[in-house]
């Protein structure tokens, strides 16, 4: 252990049952107001591209945390800037779905991003921590825990949107979601990962530009494979509503069907991955959930105005078979970027994240114009033929450390 402490099996379950859970109120809370998008675009104001656009913003204000996010982490441990993103992404989300002014909505994003982008920092580099700690992977299954709390709060979106208003419902959620998380934090603290005591001067921007660390392989394979989550996240609801006008609450279902995929996908790749070698599930999956994404949405435009069930229908499967396809990608691509770097983990997953976020900003920009000179389901194909990419990254996602 890199601070000499002795944990115990217990400490080491009780350490392990906090964080999954810390992990499923951070999904729970931080996807809360995307199956109300359409509500949110309306309220705005603004056609498909420009609302893309905006939404994409909130990248920037990640891409700035993620710069110097690992190295405060490193300094400073993950407790505190857990406890500080956590009030920031709450506060944030409480207020931008109820802002219709364009830059006041950046502003709000732009702080949400940050604060979204060091929670992330933060949580993952004390899962890092508690795998080297356990000798346990846990990063899969973590994610599984956050996936399950966006498919929660999807769920309760579904039933909730023709009930109670936007505001009532995204602000109670995200402020009783931070009263328990807060608890758990606290339960967290005598296991989490303490700072460094290294001098202050190791972590002036200057340091961190001249050390910043760009794995291409793994970071082009990363791209990749989350942009499905990604799009899933931004269109999903969006696509099903609107060009599939179906009502809001059954619009959250192909959304819901994806998260799903995912969550099973995470907590079972471990089991899978005993009969089968890694690199040919990364080639299986990405060619297979990216192909079956691409056929079931074009399928589904084709068919929606003689036969719109079934149009739903090929649409569900396509992200069905999308979200297992890319469940695994991420996690995958991050303990790979760990593996084969000698910084700490909160920094590795910062600097990996700025190349991430970077790029997913200028794809997400990408699939919004699509979607608004051509179509949705044109622009749907993007993500698609980029899962099926990753294939050409299996044998980057398995290499061993240097």
């Amino acid at each position: 252990m890199s601070d000499g402490e002795s944990y115990t099996r217990e400490k080491i379950t009780k350490s392990k049952k906090y964080l999954f859970g810390i992990l499923f109120l951070f999904g729970f809370s931080v996807m809360s107001w995307i199956p109300r998008f359409p509500e949110v675009k309306k309220n705005m104001g603004v056609p498909n591209g420009e609302f893309g656009t905006i939404i994409s913003v909130g990248a920037l204000g990640g891409i700035f945390m993620l710069l110097i996010g690992g190295h405060i982490v490193h300094r400073f441990g993950t407790l505190i800037v857990l406890q500080i993103s956590s009030i920031g992404f709450v506060l944030a989300t409480a207020a931008i779905i109820n802002v219709k002014s364009v830059p006041l909505f950046i502003l709000c994003n732009l702080l949400n991003g940050a604060s979204v982008s060091a929670f992330h920092i933060a949580a993952n580099a004390q899962v890092l921590y508690e795998q080297e700690t356990t000798g346990e992977i846990l990063m899969p299954r973590t994610a599984g825990a956050w996936s399950t709390g966006a498919l929660a709060t999807i769920v309760l979106s579904g039933i909730l949107t023709s009930h109670v208003s936007l505001t009532w419902h995204i602000v109670t959620l995200m402020f009783v979601s931070l009263a328990i998380m807060t608890i758990l934090l606290r339960k967290i603290a005598p296991f989490a990962l303490k700072g460094s005591d290294a001098p202050d001067e190791d972590f002036t921007l200057k340091n961190i530009l001249r050390n910043f660390d760009i794995n291409w392989p793994v970071s082009i394979g990363l791209l990749l494979g989350v942009q499905m989550e990604f799009t899933a996240g931004d269109w999903a609801t969006i696509y099903a509503k609107e060009n599939l006008s179906f009502s809001a609450g059954l619009a959250t279902l192909p959304y819901i069907i994806f998260i799903s995929a995912m969550i099973s996908g995470r907590l079972t790749i471990h089991k899978i991955a005993r009969r089968y070698p890694m690199e040919a599930l990364v080639k299986i999956a990405g060619l297979t959930g990216g192909s079956v994404f691409i056929i079931g949405i074009t399928l589904s435009n084709l068919t929606k105005e003689n036969s719109p069930h079934l149009a739903f229908t090929f649409a569900c499967i396509g992200f069905l078979v999308g979200g297992f396809g890319s469940s695994f990608m991420g996690p995958l691509f991050m303990n790979t970027a760990n593996r084969q770097s000698d910084s700490p983990g909160g920094v590795v997953i910062g600097q990996l994240g700025v190349i991430n976020n970077s790029l997913t900003f200028l794809v997400k920009g990408v699939i919004a114009w699509t979607a608004q000179w051509l179509s949705l389901p044109i622009a749907l194909i993007i993500p698609g033929l980029m899962l099926m990419g990753v294939a050409a990254f299996a044998k980057v996602s398995v290499a061993d450390q240097r």
